[in-house]
């Protein structure tokens, strides 16, 4: 129970009271900033006057609440993220100061209440003595003094058990021979250890077996000592053994009193293994930090405002080429003169209370008295102090790097990227880029193969829409293997289709490569249609020049006993007159007439005269021509239509050679309709072309074979009434006068030949 509170007491109260409320009030009138806090330590010291420690604690909870009561009415210039830290903060600090306070006031009330207590112990004994040595004289008065002195004795012996058993440290005592004697609260949780059983134990039970000799050789030591006690941490870092053999560090003080001739040990022991945990991770965030910036390469250094002074690290003083602890100027000065200023813009610019970030990155050059350049890279944070008006900037802390050797490779970068868009863009190659099975780039030249106009056209597409489905197989193959490893596949000649749908043939090489945005396929295409062209000339070539050789042989070969066969057959045709005999001799003469025929035109087709070409008009050699096979036609019950364009211009043509490509023509399409039928024969002008068609309406060619009508001694005739050359020639002089054919049919419903040829002029 509480003593009674005396007059002096509740002026004191009353007093604090009114200076507490004094002081809210002074803090909502005039917002004072760190002053409130100053004032309020002058109730606080008065209070710790008090007789009981709760006192204290119950001021600070009542500044609390008044501190919250404050802030809701402080004035509204104060900006409320800058208040509350102001009170949260002062707030902080007061309840640490008082903990402290009246953490050192029971300690050492603790201690007083130790002496006293021994010293009332042995005014009891003295008192016993005299009572003892008394009692025939006053047997009544000694019997009351005794009890009063054991009283006494018992409360003094509550109060400091009070104290020992509430203290936050683990307190145990000791005796000479290190058995434990008093064993707290804060003990028996540090060392998961009851006091029951904790006492009359050998204090060598909390400590690891290593360190007991040179613990009891210490306590030996200190004993005999003129030194009665030791602070806290004096000792050093110190390991105590929990219940569960755990090992952990504590910091301990130790005194030491005697007793009736007896020595006691009191130690106050501190679990610090937190606090050890704590500042390991600190050293190893520090050591972090310091690998962070020697990896990166990073110079740090502050800039304390309020001296104007820059302290750096050793790269940092390198990179500036000047010590620490020097001026903000004396650190800039070998900054470039063109890039000085835009530096001191942007550091200006994140000191003022409305900049957006106190974070800054900047790129400059540092040009050294050597005349040497060098490109650094700074990046900082400035940090502030106070609200409102007072919103300053109190000090700097940035990082430098010395980033000249990736500027120069980044310049070789550019330069290289341009070279590389240079040579894409003049290269005679299509250059695609594929990836995930998506187009992702397409150079001009790409564009231009596959007729497209935009990239758009090309890009984002899949490679297989572009090009003919007869490669798709042959190109998941390779895109397989580059994708698998392979560097590069063999060159390859495929085939696009262009956006009209005209199929082209190209020659693909392909190689792999992968990138921060993983692999990829690098396609380069070149339009080989032309040399193609020239291979098809070529081939055919080759096959004329053996044709003409072949024919020159069989001319000279077959052609000279033919004609000995030919006038011995009409010879005897003049001298016989046996009928069956003449018709014999006259399909001798019948069938070397045509061999004789298929010779010529073999000749005609191997060694054809180089053309005279000028300006001709079209329609006559077609009228001299249908008129040529009148007779025939009539014969053959064919009607002729001709519808030719009035209007249509001159072609630039060989006159004989037209001649026999019509000759060619209207002979197949007599052939065709051997029950006759309509023969119609059409020109117009096309551009800046002749169209001539030439159509029947015959049995037709089967689709199978149409593509071989062009074909040497390919023929749809029965055998015996085709060479097979017809076509052949017609197709060689159409060519030759840079003109085109094609054959259209349909079996059963006739045939169709479509001739351009280009005017003439």
């Amino acid at each position: 129970m509480s003593p009674p509170l005396d007059t002096s007491t509740r002026l004191k109260a009353g007093a604090i009271l009114l200076l507490t409320l004094s002081i809210f009030g002074l803090d909502l009138l005039t917002p004072l900033g760190w002053a409130d806090w100053l004032l309020y330590f002058i109730p606080l010291v008065m209070t710790l006057q008090s007789l009981r420690d709760r006192d204290a604690y119950n001021f600070v909870a009542a500044v609390t609440l008044l501190t919250a009561l404050g802030g809701y009415f402080s004035p509204r210039d104060i900006h409320p993220a800058v208040a509350l830290m102001n009170r949260a903060f002062g707030l902080m600090i007061m309840w640490g100061v008082t903990w402290i306070i009246v953490r050192q006031r029971q300690v050492q009330s603790q201690l007083v209440g130790a002496r006293a207590a021994q010293a009332q112990a042995e005014a009891g004994r003295k008192a016993a003595v005299a009572a003892r040595e008394l009692a025939e004289a006053s047997a009544t008065g000694a019997i009351h003094r005794e009890s009063q002195a054991a009283r006494e004795l018992l409360l003094s012996s509550l109060r400091l058990d009070g104290i020992v058993q509430s203290a936050m440290d683990a307190i145990i005592t000791s005796d000479e021979r290190m058995q434990v004697l008093l064993f707290n609260e804060a003990a028996e949780r540090m060392f998961q250890c009851p006091a029951r059983e904790a006492i009359g134990q050998s204090v060598d039970k909390f400590l690891p077996a290593r360190f007991r000799d040179a613990h009891r050789h210490h306590v030996e030591e200190f004993g005999r000592s003129r030194v009665t006690s030791r602070k806290m941490g004096q000792l050093g870092k110190v390991m105590g053994l929990r219940a569960n053999g755990e090992e952990f560090p504590v910091e301990a003080a130790i005194s030491h009193i005697v007793v009736e001739g007896k020595t006691l040990y009191t130690v106050i022991l501190r679990d610090i293994a937190e606090r050890l945990r704590a500042e390991e991770q600190l050293r190893g965030i520090e050591e972090r930090s310091r690998l962070a910036l020697e990896a990166g390469q990073l110079g740090a250094w502050e800039h304390d405002v309020a001296t104007g002074l820059v302290q750096l690290d050793a790269r940092a003083q390198a990179i500036y080429r000047c010590g620490t602890g020097v001026s903000l100027g004396t650190m800039i000065a070998c900054v470039h003169p063109d890039d000085a200023h835009a530096l001191q813009e942007l550091m200006t610019s994140t000191h003022r209370p409305d900049a957006p970030d106190a974070r800054f990155t900047s790129e400059y050059r540092m040009q050294y008295p050597d005349g040497e350049v060098r490109w650094m890279v700074v990046r900082a944070q400035a940090f502030f102090d106070g609200a409102g008006q007072g919103f300053r900037v109190t000090r700097v802390v940035g990082t430098t790097q010395d980033v000249t050797a990736r500027k120069r490779v980044e310049h070789l970068i550019r330069q290289s990227e341009e070279r590389y868009r240079r040579l894409v863009a003049v290269s005679p190659y299509g250059i695609l880029v594929v990836r995930a099975d998506r187009i992702i780039f397409a150079n001009d030249q790409a564009l231009k193969l596959f007729g497209a106009v935009k990239a758009e056209e090309i890009v984002g597409r899949s490679p297989f829409e572009l090009f003919h489905p007869e490669c798709h197989d042959a190109m998941r193959e390779r895109a397989h293997a580059l994708l698998g490893g392979s560097q590069v596949t063999p060159m390859v000649e495929e085939r696009i289709v262009k956006q009209d749908g005209t199929p082209m043939d190209v020659e693909v090489s392909s190689a792999g490569f992968s990138d921060e945005e993983g692999p990829a396929i690098l396609a380069m295409l070149r339009d080989i249609s032309e040399r193609k062209r020239l291979q098809e000339r070529l081939r055919k070539t080759e096959r004329i020049a053996e044709l003409g050789t072949v024919a020159s042989g069989m001319a000279h070969e077959i052609g000279t006993p033919m004609n000995v066969i030919l006038g011995r057959a009409e010879y005897l045709m003049d001298r016989v007159t046996d009928e069956t005999v003449k018709r014999g001799l006259q399909t001798i003469v019948a069938q070397v007439e045509r061999i004789t025929r298929v010779m010529n035109q073999l000749l005609a087709f191997a060694r054809r005269k180089p053309s005279e070409r000028g300006p001709l008009f079209l329609r006559d050699v077609i009228e001299n021509s249908v008129e040529m096979f009148q007779e025939r036609l009539v014969k053959s019950r064919v009607q002729v239509e001709m519808q030719l364009d009035e209007a249509c211009p001159r072609v630039q043509a060989d006159a004989d050679q037209m001649n026999q490509v019509l000759i060619n023509l209207i002979m197949n399409a007599i052939h065709a309709m051997p029950d006759g039928g309509q023969l119609r024969i059409g020109m117009v002008p096309a551009d800046d072309m002749v169209k001539l068609t030439v159509a029947d309406t015959g049995h037709g060619i089967p689709q199978a074979v149409i593509a071989k009508v062009f074909t040497p001694f390919f023929t749809t005739k029965e055998f015996g009434k085709g060479t097979g050359l017809g076509l052949t020639v017609v197709k060689g002089i159409i060519e030759e006068h840079h003109g085109s054919i094609v054959a259209e049919s349909q079996e059963g419903q006739g045939t169709t030949f479509t001739i351009l040829l280009p005017k003439s002029g």
